[in-house]
């Protein structure tokens, strides 16, 4: 509750009680006969109730001293109306002027939110007055703000003489600033002249002015810096600006001051309009003096709906060099990037059929430039999806799709792939069904190339699927195991296609034979809860598969490994869940032919009480990678934690990366001390950093700031 409402309900209830005249004790407030300069009590445990205001007044003595026009609560007074209290020794209302005091213990309350002091005194007309002694508490952000004046200047504006504010409990808190003059506007700012930060009672630094937020709100301020050093960019600063521009709309603006590297500064700008659109922009520039050049990396995302059947979106992500990642890249998920795509897109859709199209653009990171990648401007599609005619389903999937080169061939691709659908449930057990297609693509090719002009090419496929769903419960009706074993074949009409222009594997479409077998498992767990529905988990699910290829050809890009054989991979999936916290991923492939693991990919991952958790990574492509990752969060005391992160790689035989950080936490405040060393490769320079990273309870921490 806003201190300025709350003591605008003093106000109101000591006012109701003027106008209570006509019933039960009130009638002991007027009719008493006045005694000379003192007052005529109505008793003990004095209590009036009006019930059209929802409003209660306590007290051990009620009375008026007419002379001065004044009425007076004693002893234990508490005033109620809805969810908001006031407690005091004494309130004194003198009508005339306007004037109300409260004094001894008092405190003003409402849900959580409390304004205590020794003396409370308001003129209710200019809503200005002061409070001794006093402290206000804000439930949500812990925050608290002491004073001996608390000055109320305006309906949600305060000043303070040598204040001092905290988010730590306690009369003697583990950090605090102390200001020669703080202004405050509730639920908006505040700002503090000759500030001085302190640690326990020891002066750590100075600023002559502060911004920080006096809400539960985000709010505009300045954020606590970053700190660290790097073995790329030296001793380095980034000090964060954050700007709450309006309920829809925020910024945070970084000055980034390296030593190696020179002065770079960033934004982060976010956003909400109706309907649910929003959109991003991030950006950052920085004048390498390393490298004497400008470099810089540009971020954006936007969805646009316009109505609920059409929707515009872009996505941009552009760097000024292909090297930048390998210098500024903070994870190993940006340094080994190798393309970034930016596109321009709609999307309309009706009930059963859609229509899209784009513009995309494509920045290859390991090419020696870009004007030999392939751009897509634009392209276009329709879809339509399962229109019933008569026993079957008539869909289609079409595109067309002009193709740009700085150098090289360009032209256009119209994809036209109709497909008839038939579904089926033989004696309501078996699930069976059929399709027949026909791609017909259409090319017209110019520039530098043999397959100038047009050309032409139409390849049919099908295929079928029968599968047996199988279900049993056990456990009194809590376990259920589902059983699907299932045949798939998929059919592909061979073509000559090498005096086709080539601009993707869209463009070499292999003919295929192939069969598949498949079984698979799903152990479904239900939790009954009382007061609350039932839950329901996927403890188990596991998938055995494999192919038989009569002929033709199979190109299989995620795995890395394609022997080629009639018999494909034995290929397993598999993710178990046997508790809420423990998670299992399996994913692997078996060449049985030669005897050999082609793929495997494994993780688990543990959480614990709090912030405990572990999680291992491994991964194995056949004379491709074989690395190992894990990383571990454990308590070493209840203010400490620690925090591992690992890479291995088996086939280099050395580290790929390394994580060591403490995290020491205490109420309110944290310091989190980081190491980190990201070892070189032929494509990325090694890397080794340290960072410390402080947060103040309720004041901003360190790191991405994210507020949506």
């Amino acid at each position: 509750m806003k201190p300025a409402k709350a003591l605008w309900l003093v106000t109101y209830l000591l006012l109701s009680a003027t106008l209570a005249h006509g019933k039960d004790k009130a009638m002991s407030f007027t009719k008493a006969p006045p005694v000379e300069k003192s007052s005529d009590k109505t008793g003990t445990s004095d209590k009036i109730v009006l019930p059209a205001k929802d409003v209660t007044l306590k007290a051990d003595s009620l009375f008026l001293d007419p002379e001065t026009d004044s009425y007076n609560a004693e002893g234990k007074v508490q005033i109620l109306q809805g969810d908001a209290s006031l407690l005091a020794d004494s309130v004194i209302y003198r009508r005339l002027t306007g004037d109300a005091l409260a004094k001894g213990d008092v405190l003003l309350e409402r849900e959580g939110d409390t304004m205590k002091g020794d003396q409370l005194s308001l003129n209710l007309i200019t809503q200005k007055g002061e409070l001794l002694n006093g402290e206000l508490f804000i439930k949500k952000s812990n925050f608290r703000l002491r004073a001996p004046r608390l000055m109320k200047t305006g309906d949600d504006d305060y000043r303070i003489e040598r204040g001092v504010f905290t988010t730590c409990d306690g009369e003697h808190p583990s950090w605090r600033f102390e200001a020669k003059k703080v202004d405050v506007t509730l639920e908006e700012y505040a700002t503090a002249r000759n500030a001085v930060f302190y640690v326990d009672d020891i002066p750590l630094f100075y600023t002559p002015y502060l911004i920080f937020p006096a809400n539960t709100e985000r709010q505009s301020g300045l954020m606590i810096p970053k700190l660290g050093y790097s073995s790329k960019k030296g001793f380095y600063l980034d000090q964060p600006y954050y700007w709450a521009i309006d309920p829809s709309q925020e910024a945070t603006f970084d000055l980034d001051l390296e030593s190696s590297r020179g002065v770079g500064a960033g934004v982060d700008y976010q956003y909400l309009r109706p309907n649910d659109s929003q959109g991003r922009l991030r950006a950052f520039g920085i004048y390498d003096t390393n490298e004497s050049k400008f470099r810089g990396e540009l971020q954006q995302k936007h969805l646009e709906l316009l109505t609920p059947e059409l929707t515009l979106a872009s996505t941009v992500h552009m760097v000024s060099d292909r090297k930048y990642y390998l210098d500024y890249g903070e994870f190993s998920g940006e340094y080994n990037r190798q393309l970034l795509e930016s596109s321009v897109s709609f999307d309309r859709r009706w009930q059963r059929y859609g229509l899209f199209g784009a513009l995309t653009y494509d920045q290859d990171l390991e090419a020696p430039n870009n004007r030999a990648t392939l751009q897509r401007l634009p392209t276009f599609g329709f879809i339509a999806a399962g229109e019933k005619v008569g026993p079957v389903f008539f869909s289609m999937d079409s595109s067309l799709t002009s193709f740009e080169h700085a150098v090289g061939p360009t032209g256009q691709r119209l994809v036209l792939h109709p497909r008839v659908s038939y579904y089926a449930k033989p004696a309501g057990i078996v699930d069976f069904s059929l399709f027949g297609a026909f791609q017909q693509r259409l090319y017209n090719a110019h520039g530098d190339t043999p397959e100038n002009g047009w050309r032409q090419i139409g390849q049919a496929d099908g295929g079928g699927a029968l599968s047996l769903p199988l279900e049993r419960i056990y456990d009194n009706g809590t376990l259920r195991h589902l059983l699907v074993p299932s045949l798939q074949y998929n059919y592909v009409q061979r073509r000559s296609d090498q005096d086709l222009p080539f601009y993707d594997y869209g463009d070499r479409v292999l003919g295929q034979n192939i069969a598949y077998w498949s079984v698979a498992n799903t152990f479904t767990r239900k939790y009954v809860r009382e007061g609350i529905p039932d839950e329901y988990r996927d403890i188990l699910y596991l998938k055995l598969s494999q192919g038989y290829q009569f002929s033709g050809q199979r190109r299989d890009l995620l795995t890395l490994v394609d022997e080629g054989n009639r018999l494909t991979d034995l290929m397993l999936e598999s993710v178990i869940t046997p508790v809420q916290d423990l998670s299992l991923l399996v994913d692997g492939r078996y060449n049985t032919t030669d005897n050999v693991l082609s793929t495997a990919n494994l993780g688990l991952q543990v959480k614990g009480e709090g912030r405990t958790q572990a999680s291992v990574t491994y991964r194995h492509s056949r004379d491709e990678l074989d690395y190992l990752g894990a990383g571990v969060t454990f308590p070493l005391t209840s203010q400490l934690t620690a925090d591992v992160l690992g890479r291995y790689s088996f086939d280099r035989g050395g580290f790929l990366e390394s994580r060591y950080a403490v995290e020491y936490r205490q109420q309110c405040w944290s310091v989190i001390l980081a190491y980190s060393d990201r070892v070189s490769s032929h494509q990325v320079s090694g890397e080794k950093q340290f960072t410390v990273n402080f947060s103040l309870a309720g004041l901003g921490a360190l790191g991405p700031i994210q507020t949506f």
